[in-house]
């Protein structure tokens, strides 16, 4: 019997260096970057088992959901993204959870 993959719900807010303006990213290109830093620094072995999908993407905020073997992975990727669209930007992790709920509800009390 196979068990199912646990899923981990990752919040994670986006800091816009300088901060001048906001800007909206794209999320296909987020991903594409996401997924090159995670090739490089992880490796192809690692990458097919993390399970990425991004849930939402805003200009202060983040939800990805990965495999809960992977987190820790997914989350040290996040930290090294450096750069979209030659805007320079500093992501930090917030919250962590395996119930999509708690996560929504803890990026609505940081606005």
């Amino acid at each position: 019997m196979n068990k199912m993959e646990r899923q981990r719900y990752i919040l994670f807010k986006i800091i816009q260096v300088p901060h001048s303006k906001l800007v909206a990213f794209n999320k296909k290109e987020f991903l594409n970057i996401l997924w090159n830093i995670i090739w490089d620094y992880f490796g192809m072995n690692t990458a097919s088992r993390i399970g990425l999908y991004l849930h939402s993407l805003n200009e202060n905020f983040g939800i990805i959901r990965c495999s809960h073997k992977t987190k820790e992975i997914m989350i040290s990727a996040l930290t090294l993204l450096k750069k979209i669209d030659n805007q320079r930007i500093i992501v930090s992790p917030v919250k962590t959870s395996g119930i999509l709920r708690k996560v929504l509800n803890a990026a609505d009390n940081l606005n």
